[in-house]
């Protein structure tokens, strides 16, 4: 899965997909409107870099119905945002039936759509000429009211490794050597910074308000190559809700525009 002349790269966009499942879809309650606002909206336009990069996978069932960045074994009751979902981070609730998904359906969608992703990029993390993996997201411009810290305004960008607020070990392995993080963050905020930097905001955290989620954190620890998770804030290429599939044209400029800027700083981490 690598290619002349592309960055020695590994992309994961899991969030970015809105079908529903034919073995479940009419249980589901949600219509487009719920699954964007669940979702990593437009995060498959935004990270659609699939002719510049060695390795590219793209998910493209909605998040509200199957995470990918979550445990096999994480699920309702006990996590209501699990690996499947009974509500949605917007506390919709998902299916018709409030306790969700019965055993036999969720083993079902995770034996036909979750595994075959994960063992993808196990597959390709083994490849001797990719040198780190990238999952690919999109957050809110604030923390919504189910998060930790609700209304909290958010950074451009947040980079997580499992460490601390730089980089370093806390009480867990790391996905990514810290000077490697420190590095995407400053060639992310060089490129950022030149697009648009009259906002009363930080450009890049590492860590905060996400730490790094179940993909990073498996495929990470697995050792044949690196993870960081990248979070971008959908402020800069959303001006209110979508309530479309795709980005309108003025939309779609600015996500060319974020676009260039994430592959010259992707680029540049090639290179580290």
């Amino acid at each position: 899965m690598t290619y002349k002349g592309r960055l020695p790269l590994l992309l994961s966009v899991p969030h970015g997909g809105l079908e529903i499942p034919p073995e479940v879809r009419s249980g589901c309650r949600l219509g487009l409107p719920a699954l964007l606002r669940d979702g990593d909206t437009w995060s498959g336009h935004l990270y659609s870099l699939e002719e510049r990069v060695s390795a590219f996978f793209r998910f493209p069932v909605a998040r509200a119905v199957l995470d990918l960045n979550r445990a096999a074994e994480d699920r309702p009751p006990e996590n209501p945002d699990g690996v499947v979902k009974t509500v949605t981070v917007c506390n919709e609730q998902v299916w018709e039936n409030p306790e969700g998904l019965s055993d036999d359906q969720i083993t079902l969608l995770l034996d036909r759509y979750y595994h075959p992703y994960h063992r993808g990029l196990l597959a390709a993390s083994k490849n001797g000429n990719i040198k780190l993996g990238l999952d690919c997201h999109t957050m809110l411009a604030r923390a919504p009211q189910s998060s930790d810290h609700p209304g909290e305004t958010r950074p451009l960008v947040c980079l997580s490794n499992r460490g601390d607020q730089n980089g370093e070990a806390l009480d867990e392995p790391l996905t990514a050597p810290p000077g490697m993080i420190r590095a995407l963050g400053r060639f992310l905020e060089q490129q950022l910074t030149r697009l648009d930097r009259n906002r009363a905001v930080p450009v890049v955290r590492l860590n905060r308000p996400f730490n790094g989620g179940y993909i990073t954190t498996k495929h990470g620890r697995a050792g044949h190559i690196p993870w960081i998770q990248v979070e971008l804030n959908r402020s800069l290429y959303l001006s209110s809700e979508p309530l479309a599939a795709v980005p309108d044209q003025a939309a779609n400029a600015r996500i060319k525009s974020l676009q260039r800027c994430l592959f010259e700083a992707f680029k540049m981490i090639s290179l580290y």
